[in-house]
């Protein structure tokens, strides 16, 4: 029996048109990433999209940020088979008037150890400033765009949330995918297949040295070494030695494995939970005009969990958020942002227009 390919039923959203509005990429190069003390890139692709009408002047500027080991550039690839990339999607939304025309940009935050959780530190480099004093500052006068709204997933929707926070003055609206919140679930369960990975390897050190020096297979969730490595990226953002450049400080004890509480305790300063309970953001936070949380119901690190306390805790100080529950897991966050765009663009003042 022959088989029919039923070709009506392909749709862009997974065999993506062709962009209307158009890409730039920009070598960028940074004077705050100077001297970082790993020697990462100080000059690296800043890639902007332009929506379809080539008119930028006044434009909602999109910041995306991508998650651990992601980069900017890297969403404005090609999109894999039955995929689209981030960039197609927002075209597609402002070509069938689901969205207001934007601009976006996607900076690369990506360290030796795989990411820099968008925040000073004096282990891994200034990447808050790298966004906030250099990369925002230079789109906004460059292209005369207008309010800002921050987006990503997973460490991408964490820098989203927490670079809101600490600069409301320049983020106005907030759409997070699985982004990191409440630690305690998020971080917690990995420490041990962490330390047991450690310890195999004989220290952090001969760890790093191999993960360092060759690919590494199937580097993912189910993968023991991602999390012993995610562990330690996510502890040069936390847990830095400020008197020893490069240098941090993990969680929990390397002979008996027992969580360390004064470095947990350092750590936990830095969860968005914690952090719209003090005076000190929740200021920030209520200058929102939107905080959009989505998670999904088989996440692998809980943070669906983590994104409903969130939104509950910016709920309960009066701001406009939301949690709102997808079927997937931590990967399958791609077509929230169909969702999510168009919410946080009319947050700001640029609601849908259709055409």
């Amino acid at each position: 029996m022959s088989i029919r390919v039923p070709t009506e039923s392909r749709t862009e959203k997974v065999f993506p048109a062709p962009l209307k509005g158009r890409v730039e990429t920009h070598p960028f190069p940074s004077r705050v990433l100077e001297g970082n003390p790993w020697g990462d890139p100080v000059e690296r692709e800043l890639p902007v999209y332009l929506p379809p009408s080539g008119r930028t002047e006044g434009c909602p500027l999109l910041l995306l940020l991508s998650g651990y080991t992601g980069a900017g550039w890297l969403h404005f690839q090609r999109p894999r088979y039955l995929q689209d990339a981030i960039p197609g999607r927002l075209d597609r939304l402002i070509r069938t008037g689901a969205a207001a025309e934007a601009v976006m940009v996607a900076p690369d935050c990506l360290t030796t150890l795989g990411g820099s959780q968008y925040l000073n530190s004096s282990a891994t480099g200034r990447y808050e400033d790298y966004v906030m004093s250099e990369v925002v500052p230079w789109v906004v006068d460059r292209y005369r765009t207008g309010p800002v709204a921050a987006i990503g997933t997973s460490s991408g929707g964490y820098g989203s949330v927490v670079l809101a926070l600490r600069h409301p003055e320049v983020i106005r609206a907030v759409g997070s995918v699985a982004g990191d919140a409440y630690f305690e679930y998020c971080y917690l369960p990995e420490f041990p297949t962490a330390f047991r990975v450690i310890q195999r390897e004989g220290g952090p050190e001969r760890l790093l040295k191999r993960v360092l020096s060759g690919p590494i297979s199937d580097f993912g969730p189910r993968n023991p070494v991602n999390h012993a490595l995610e562990v330690m990226a996510y502890a040069s953002c936390y847990s830095p030695v400020p008197s020893e450049p490069g240098r941090f400080e993990l969680p929990f004890d390397l002979d008996k494995g027992e969580i360390r509480r004064d470095v947990w305790d350092r750590w936990l300063t830095w969860d968005p939970v914690r952090m719209v309970r003090t005076d000190r953001y929740r200021t920030g936070l209520q200058r929102l005009s939107l905080l959009d949380i989505h998670g999904g119901n088989r996440d692998e690190y809980g943070l669906d969990l983590g994104g409903r306390i969130l939104a509950a805790e910016a709920s309960r100080w009066g701001v406009r958020a939301g949690f709102e529950e997808f079927e997937g897991v931590h990967a399958d966050a791609g077509p929230r942002y169909d969702v999510m765009i168009p919410r946080v663009l009319s947050a700001i003042g640029f609601p849908a227009a259709p055409v």
